[in-house]
């Protein structure tokens, strides 16, 4: 099944061990407190106005829900999570 990615923003998502991420953390806090590995990782470069970022998407499975972080800049700049087909 082709399942298209419509997310749901969250603000922040407690993991497994009761560590709090939230969108404005950096990459090493965000691993070190989700402490597991993306079951996929993804990096893509886009404008923003004149300048070109790199823009990484680390996808994770906690508790059944699939997130995926957007990291620009070693700063979660948002998350989103879906619902995985059981």
């Amino acid at each position: 099944s082709n399942t298209v990615f419509a997310g749901t923003a969250a603000s922040s998502v407690r993991t497994d061990s009761g560590q709090i991420v939230s969108v404005g953390d950096s990459l090493t806090e965000m691993s070190s407190r989700i402490n597991q590995s993306p079951v996929s990782m993804n990096s893509y470069e886009t404008k923003e106005g004149e300048t070109t970022v790199t823009v990484s998407d680390y996808t994770y499975d906690i508790d059944n829900i699939r997130y995926t972080f957007t990291i620009i800049n070693n700063q979660v700049k948002k998350i989103e999570w879906t619902r995985k087909d059981i």
